[in-house]
């Protein structure tokens, strides 16, 4: 037999371990080379549709590094399981350059089909990609996409780069193991202590004390660590705390739990334990690496499909905020020409007015600064609610950029001055209702009654919005031109809406596909994992199988045995990334948890398709074995 047709049966007996990576490498390809092709298509350099080129060019920048590191990370995996084929390889006389140019000719063999698949494919999904993103950002241009030259090129560098790197990897993979030691690869497991012992008590507390203070700083980012954020110091404290708390937690804390778990039975094994629990025990260091990354890069992928989803639900606060009704004026004189105007051309029409009164605040206890201390001689809008009696107050508009600077509590007194004083309690709280920041100057609103309201307020300090919901669509165009007839401080929602959905647009598609491609890396990486410690343990689960096992019983410790690999990763992941989301609200100023959840819901559930894959398959290989 020649070399190539052992290369080549080599390749055909493997191909089926690279399923999932061919299906990764593929979307890989897919989604940078569009990205790449939108960068260059020359359609989309005038205008607003520039947005999406400098939107296309950081999603390929990102996407490039996570292509590269998966393929490596990826590639790693599989060259591990491989060793005892390399080492009787080199039984029957192949040298360690044979192997590696077998090695060599697998990749080649792989990144051109991929990457002819990937370019092919790409080309239909860089138009769709742009018809979805055109969408999203409420454009009304045509571009046309071809076939860039460019794009391609840059393609083909990312992908020899990729394959330049993996065969550097292979290269001291293969350096660094003699033929016994690659014999041996697979069955090496770690030293387990039975016992807790006490450096194994102090990581995983550690880790643990870690995580927290992570998950605390990040809710104080804006408070008692306002100095550390302002210099840029706070996000890589927490990056640090979460992940090297992560590793700990896996390494120690979980090592702690399968002992004590082990200790508590007093000797008697069940399948779980020896399927499950020992088999985790055994490689918990290397479990700890694994994990920890898988939990880093769901993190980063939950994270930002979350900032995508929070800036669409900020982008509907900015419109409400500053354009509530179709057409709004700040002037009362204009108000009432557009008024006029409406019922001269028989427009039909509802109109909403707000009126706020600026006040000082003289004794505060309801609002304070994140830092603790109470804002005094500060000021504060006010307005009339005419279901409001006595001295009874409601405070509002606790959504927006400012709110992350102060925190607000209710049954408190609150003095304030303006054309009198007057000392108010503040029984409620909306944090739903939006008073337009014309009216608002986008701080916190206190609704008091009516009688109360005309006695602070002063002329000087007064401020206002009109707006006018039109309401036939097919008189919105011809009301907005009116509208805009020689006058100044209009503000059309239609307007506003464009150049909002212009500007987060191209954010809500960048981390969108952004967030596909951390997935189905992550899910890919995962698998691999599981599939390499299956094919491991091959020879256990027959041994098990000749003393008297049962499939199920094997099963079922396999089943235990992925949970544990798929789940705690995703917890740990979930709760990293719902605070990191939860900071990234505080800054923008938006409050709503709703966008978080969706986010990791869905995410849970694409997550738990790759655990099921990883389950059949696993099954599968045990069945056949045994």
């Amino acid at each position: 037999m020649t070399f190539n047709q052992i290369t080549l049966k080599n390749l055909k007996s493997n191909i089926k371990h690279y399923v999932l990576y061919l299906f990764s490498l593929i979307l890989s390809i897919i989604l940078y080379f569009s990205f790449v092709t939108l960068q260059y298509t020359h359609s989309l350099n005038n205008g607003s549709s520039k947005i999406i080129n400098q939107g296309a060019k950081v999603g390929s920048v990102f996407l490039f590094i996570t292509i590269i590191i998966f393929l490596m990370y990826a590639n790693h995996l599989f060259i591990k399981r491989r060793t005892r084929e390399f080492a009787l390889f080199e039984l029957i006389g192949l040298t360690r350059g044979n192997i590696l140019r077998m090695l060599a000719i697998e990749q080649i063999t792989l990144f051109i089909s991929t990457g002819i698949i990937g370019v092919i494919v790409g080309i239909l999904g860089s138009k769709l990609l742009l018809s979805i993103l055109i969408k999203l950002m409420h454009l009304h241009i045509h571009a046309s996409i071809g076939f860039e030259v460019t794009a391609l090129i840059q393609t083909i560098i990312m992908l020899m780069l990729a394959f330049i790197l993996i065969m550097l990897e292979d290269a001291i993979f293969l350096k660094r193991r003699t033929i016994l030691s690659m014999m041996k690869d697979s069955m090496k497991t770690e030293a387990v202590k039975a016992k807790i012992t006490m450096p194994e008590c102090i990581a995983g507390i550690l880790g643990l004390i870690m995580m927290m203070l992570g998950y605390y700083m990040s809710t104080e980012m804006f408070g008692k660590f306002q100095e550390l954020t302002m210099a840029l110091l706070t996000p890589f404290i927490i990056l640090f705390l979460t992940v090297a708390g992560a590793y700990l937690f896996f390494r120690s804390s979980v090592s702690i739990i399968f002992k004590s778990l082990k200790k508590s039975k007093h000797g008697r094994v069940s399948i779980t334990d020896v399927v499950f629990t020992s088999s985790i025990m055994y490689r918990m260091k290397k479990n700890a690496m694994s994990l920890t990354i898988i939990t880093v890069i769901s993190a980063v992928t939950v994270t930002i499909l979350c900032f995508g989803a929070i800036s669409k639900a900020n982008a509907d606060f900015n419109i409400q905020s500053s354009s509530p009704q179709d057409i709004n004026f700040t002037k009362v004189k204009m108000a009432q020409q557009f008024e006029h105007q409406l019922n001269q051309h028989g427009i039909p029409y509802t109109k909403k007015t707000y009126e706020n009164a600026n006040t000082h605040i003289i004794e505060n206890d309801v609002i304070k600064s994140k830092t603790g201390n109470a804002m005094q001689n500060e000021s504060i809008s006010i307005m009339a609610d005419p279901h409001i009696k006595g001295n009874h107050a409601t405070i509002t508009n606790l959504q927006g950029p400012l709110s992350m600077m102060f925190n607000v509590q209710i049954h408190k007194d609150l003095k304030l001055k303006g054309q009198q004083v007057k000392t108010f309690y503040v029984d409620k709280k909306d944090l739903n209702e939006i008073i337009p920041m014309d009216a608002s100057l986008g701080g916190p609103v206190l609704k008091i009654s009516a009688d109360n309201y005309n006695a602070l307020k002063t002329k000087n300090q007064l401020t206002h919005h009109y707006g006018f919901n039109i309401k036939h669509h097919s008189d919105l165009s011809k009301a907005e031109t009116l509208a805009k007839k020689g006058k100044q401080n209009v503000v059309l929602k239609s307007e506003n809406k464009k150049a909002i959905d212009e500007s987060n647009g191209i954010l809500i598609f960048v981390t969108s596909f952004l967030g596909l491609a951390f997935l189905v890396a992550a899910g890919c990486i995962i698998y691999i994992k599981q599939m390499d410690e299956t094919e491991d343990e091959i020879n256990h689960y027959r041994i098990l199988r000749r003393i008297g096992f049962t499939n199920t019983d094997m099963i079922k410790g396999l089943a235990l045995k992925i949970i544990f690999n798929f789940g705690l990763p995703l917890v740990v992941s979930l709760l990293h990334a719902f605070f990191a989301a939860n900071a990234f609200m505080m800054l923008i100023g938006n409050y709503t948890l709703t966008p978080i959840f969706i986010v990791m819901v869905i995410y849970s559930l694409v997550y738990l398709i790759f655990a099921v894959i990883s389950f059949i398959h696993s099954e599968r290989i045990i069945k056949d074995a045994i």
